[in-house]
C-alpha cells in the first residue's frame, strides 16, 4: 500500500500529520496540542467504513460552509482489501516502540465499557 504523510488537499480536518493513500485519501489523522503544563497527542485511524465517515462529514462540513472534498475520506481497508482491525492493531504494535501501558481507574474503565457500544460498529 502506498501510505504518505501529508496533508491531502481538500481533506477533512486537514494536517501535517495526517497519513494518506496515494496523496489522494486520508486514512489517518493525528493531531497534538500544547498548553502551559500539559500537551496531548492523539490519532483516529479508518479501519474500515470510510462511506460512513463521509456520510457523516458531507452535513457537517455543509453546515459549517467549509470546502471539503469527500473522496478524500477512506479507510486502510479500502486500500488493502480484508485488513482488520487486528491487523492495524498488530501494525501499530510493530512500529509503535516498547511502552508501558497506562493505568485507568476504575471509573473510567467503567464509563468506556458503557460507552464502547455507542461507538463500535
Amino acid at each position: 500500500m502506498d501510505a504518505r504523510i501529508g496533508e491531502v488537499p481538500r481533506e477533512y480536518c486537514p494536517g501535517d500529520y495526517s497519513v494518506n493513500a496515494r496523496g489522494q485519501t486520508k486514512l489517518a489523522g493525528i493531531g497534538q496540542r500544547l498548553i502551559k503544563g500539559a500537551w496531548h497527542i492523539g490519532g483516529v485511524i479508518v479501519v474500515s467504513e470510510g462511506e460512513r465517515v463521509r456520510d457523516i462529514l458531507i452535513p457537517v462540513y455543509e453546515a459549517l460552509g467549509l470546502d471539503w472534498d469527500p473522496a478524500t475520506a477512506g479507510a486502510v481497508a479500502d486500500e488493502a482489501p480484508g485488513v482488520s482491525w487486528e491487523d492495524v492493531a498488530q501494525a501499530l504494535k510493530d512500529e509503535l516502540p516498547d511502552h508501558e501501558p497506562a493505568e485507568l481507574d476504575a471509573t473510567t474503565l467503567a464509563n468506556a465499557q458503557r460507552l464502547a457500544p455507542e461507538h463500535l460498529g
